[in-house]
């Protein structure tokens, strides 16, 4: 998913389910987005976090807690697929997903109501069953690895978030943990810190529900499962197929890593088909971020003349907003089970912004802009305010969605050894700690249940310090 959907959808799903208010609502889009840009790039380095954000008389900073590279919640160099970074992708944008339902698994009635579940498909396993040659690098522990929306892990997020922003004591405990815990939860009763941190959290868990569904098929690991073989069986080549919703032509088209280069290929188009990266959906570019495309393929996980695989993105991303509707209307100290049929304007509103296409095949488009246009002017159709920041969705980011606390920087300008001076109470750190839980529950639970390779989180990401302690184990689950 792109900015569109994790800003100016995640946002109107607030308002429509959970009656959030414009600012709070601004907060959770921001949170959401911003798993997309808390990058290596950026933010490795030294953190310290201070108190008072100007400088004491010797001209030096009252630093408070320390956390050396913390862990980022998205990879934006070419690194990515060969640095250990599995947990990371796992964690925030391919939970794992394709296994039965452990014993104690909450069910979908538990965690939505009959309401939702009703409109919702359920939990379906894909049946791994790769050509000999495949056999042994797509293994059963690879295959529980395919992100299924409504999975089991998926749910006991959702149940979990729930249970964090109606029991604030429980949002205490993850802060005690925290390094600077005891500061943040100075004189609590006077600030909003426990009001943003449960925001934030709402927002990132909201990211990762939303990608169950748009990158469902897909895994976290760098591996030939994420590949494709070409639509019509043919050689040196991998075609796959694309329509829009309003259409009933299919069009094939190879994408192609050259189509990065603007003076001769379409970025909408852009794929890396070829041996440097089996990561996520890299093969299938830009194609599961858009909301009003169906595509089909021939994944590497099935035979070769199995029938094509097909992918109505209108469809689920049409379940993504529900779920997330579902929890945004939980997910409040007074909070109920979501009953769509209370609002059917508003939701028919979303399917519209959803479904309504652009010409891909033109390169002057920008689908996440068009699409983000199509989410305002839905919302001003059923008067529903904006977000507080409109953004531009074609810069990836706005200034305007990242989130503030960074006063200060001391080293060399994007190198992984400066220091960044960061105000402890604002919204990056409570993020940062939010993220981290969530990569805590994702790893323990995985764990717990024995999904997925037992190397799933022993790369370098998941060795990195992050701002909770390994006392965070003591409250999971």
């Amino acid at each position: 998913m792109d900015q569109d959907f994790h800003y100016y959808g995640t946002y109107y799903a607030a308002r429509v389910g959970g009656n959030h208010s414009q600012e709070d609502a601004t907060i959770i889009a921001k949170a959401s987005n911003f798993i997309d840009f808390l990058s290596n790039e950026k933010y490795a380095g030294y953190w310290h976090m201070v108190k008072d954000t100007e400088k004491n008389p010797d001209g030096k900073y009252e630093v408070v807690a320390e956390v050396d590279y913390p862990r980022y919640t998205f990879q934006g160099t070419l690194s990515a697929g060969v640095s250990g970074s599995s947990g990371l992708w796992s964690s925030f944008h391919f939970l794992p997903g394709n296994y039965k339902d452990p014993s104690n698994a909450s069910t979908h009635i538990d965690v939505h109501g009959k309401s939702v579940t009703e409109l919702l498909p359920g939990h379906q396993i894909r049946e791994i069953k790769p050509e000999s040659s495949l056999e042994k690098k797509i293994n059963p522990d690879i295959g529980q690895l395919l992100n299924r929306p409504q999975s089991a892990l998926s749910r006991a997020l959702i149940k979990d978030t729930i249970d964090c922003i109606k029991d604030p004591k429980r949002l205490v405990a993850i802060l005690e943990r925290a390094a600077g815990g005891k500061v943040l939860l100075e004189n609590l009763e006077s600030k909003d810190v426990l009001k943003r941190f449960g925001l934030l959290l709402l927002g990132i868990r909201a990211h990762v529900i939303a990608d169950t569904w748009a990158h469902q098929d897909w895994c976290g690991v760098d591996n030939v499962i994420n590949t494709y073989y070409d639509i019509e069986n043919k050689w040196g080549r991998q075609a796959i197929k694309y329509q829009y919703q309003d259409s009933d032509d299919w069009q094939k088209v190879v994408l192609s890593s050259m189509n990065m280069m603007p003076w001769v290929g379409n970025e909408n188009l852009t794929a890396v088909p070829n041996k440097t990266s089996y990561l996520g959906h890299g093969w299938m570019g830009h194609l599961p971020d858009y909301s009003f495309i169906k595509y089909r393929y021939k994944p590497s996980w099935r035979k070769t003349n199995d029938e094509s695989l097909e992918r109505d993105n209108p469809t689920e991303y049409k379940h993504a907003f529900l779920e997330l509707c579902s929890l945004f209307s939980q997910a409040k100290a007074n909070g109920s089970k979501f009953q769509p049929q209370n609002c059917e304007k508003k939701l028919e509103g979303a399917e519209k912004a959803i479904s309504s296409s652009v010409d891909i095949k033109d390169k002057s488009n920008c689908p996440r802009e068009y699409s983000s246009n199509k989410w305002k002017e839905e919302m001003d159709k059923v008067e529903i305010k904006a977000p507080k920041n409109i953004i531009d969705a074609k810069l990836e980011p706005d200034e305007k969605t990242v989130l503030s606390g960074q006063i200060d920087y001391n080293g060399w300008d994007k190198t992984r050894y400066g220091t960044l001076y960061i105000n402890i109470e604002s919204d990056l750190y409570l993020f940062q700690i939010a993220a981290d839980y969530q990569f805590h529950f994702v790893k323990q639970w995985t764990k717990t249940h024995k999904i997925g390779p037992s190397d799933l989180f022993l790369g370098s990401w998941s060795k990195q310090l992050g701002p909770l302690s390994k006392s965070i184990e003591e409250i999971l689950f």
